[in-house]
């Protein structure tokens, strides 16, 4: 008799955000007085299981490298919490925090201005070492030998400076840096942006290879979508400080809900030439509002095709209207499962015979 198979483990939350805020203060005048804030992010939540990695999108100044920031607590949080395994990082004091960063890691999204030029590749992998591992100098220099076969970096150039290295090889420093200390969760802000197009593949497959060798987390910060449908398993949408949509990313791209969504993806040039010249885009009008100054109601209302009145008024809340699928929007309404002809709308009660069991 063969042995049933055991259920699968339930997916843990590794990373919970809930009404996150980051306001930035604006000074003027001659006393500078607070006058004013920059709304970057502006109450968002969400959830990122382990293992996964969540894509979030957007145009530039919608907040998505503010919100990577401040989920490593690199900045200080304005509201909101957000807890990384176990531990809310907004609330842990200075010496907490550092023993906490080890779980928690950051690849920035250019190589050249995040590595200094004048450390060795060695002195800048290991730097994280010196800092959190209290390694002698030997096991150290294995470990800086061991992250560079990871990455795909030659260990004859571990006495190099990074000037001597391609965009490509001093990203993949900068991935090595970050996996010194064996991080659960990784912020990958835009890390593939300052890169040719030929690099940026190399730089992508060998981010999900580390993911699958070492059960990484990973929030995948980019604007380039059609990288993002290769490597996200769930897409997070943001405008202006909040986030529009959040789906898996096969619905999201066969079928964006959220207006400002299907304008975004209208964008992404299809690969075949057929489906590329029926493809309509959405041209969308008008600046996006100052996040200083965000529009009363929804923060798309300003630009959006389908706009009603109450979209001026009333701020619309991040509903589940689909098994998974999060829209923020008063035209998305949430789906209602209608009883099947002839039902009761009651749950079916069977008849049992007195063995039991259910009767025929």
């Amino acid at each position: 008799m063969l042995d049933a198979m055991p259920d699968p483990k339930p997916a843990t939350k590794l990373v919970q955000v809930k009404d996150l805020k980051m306001y930035f203060p604006i000074h003027t005048g001659l006393l500078r007085r607070h006058t004013g804030d920059v709304k970057a992010v502006d109450g968002i939540s969400f959830d990122i299981m382990e293992g996964e990695t969540l894509g979030l999108v957007g145009e530039s100044g919608c907040g998505k490298s503010t919100v990577g920031r401040a989920l490593l607590r690199l900045y200080e949080l304005t509201g909101g919490s957000v807890t990384i395994d176990g531990d809310d990082i907004a609330k842990l004091g200075a010496e907490a925090l550092r023993k906490k960063r080890p779980t928690m890691q950051m690849v920035f999204q250019d190589p050249q201005a995040s590595l200094n030029p004048r450390m060795t590749v060695a002195a800048l992998i290991g730097e994280p070492l010196d800092e959190h591992g209290g390694m002698s100098a030997t096991e150290k220099l294995a470990r800086v030998y061991e992250l560079m076969d990871a990455v795909g970096l030659n260990r004859n150039f571990a006495n190099r400076y990074p000037h001597a290295f391609s965009g490509g090889q001093r990203q993949r420093i900068g991935i090595a840096r970050a996996l010194a200390l064996n991080p659960k969760f990784i912020v990958c802000d835009e890390p593939i942006a300052a890169l040719d197009v030929s690099i940026q593949a190399q730089v992508v497959n060998l981010l999900e290879d580390l993911q699958e060798k070492f059960g990484l987390t990973y929030l995948f910060i980019s604007h380039d979508l059609s990288m993002v449908r290769h490597i996200a398993d769930r897409v997070a949408v943001m405008y202006l400080g909040r986030i529009a949509e959040l789906s898996p990313r096969e619905p999201l791209y066969a079928e964006p809900l959220h207006p400002y969504a299907k304008a975004l993806l209208s964008a992404v040039p299809e690969p075949d030439p057929e489906h590329e010249a029926k493809r309509r885009r959405i041209i969308l009008q008008g600046d996006v509002p100052s996040p200083s100054n965000p529009p009363k109601g929804c923060n798309f209302c300003t630009r959006c095709p389908e706009v009603i009145p109450m979209c001026h008024e009333v701020e619309p809340d991040l509903l589940e209207v689909r098994p998974g699928r999060f829209v923020a929007c008063h035209l998305v309404k949430p789906e209602t499962k209608t009883p099947a002809a002839g039902s009761t709308g009651r749950p079916e009660v069977k008849e049992h015979n007195q063995q039991g069991e259910p009767r025929i």
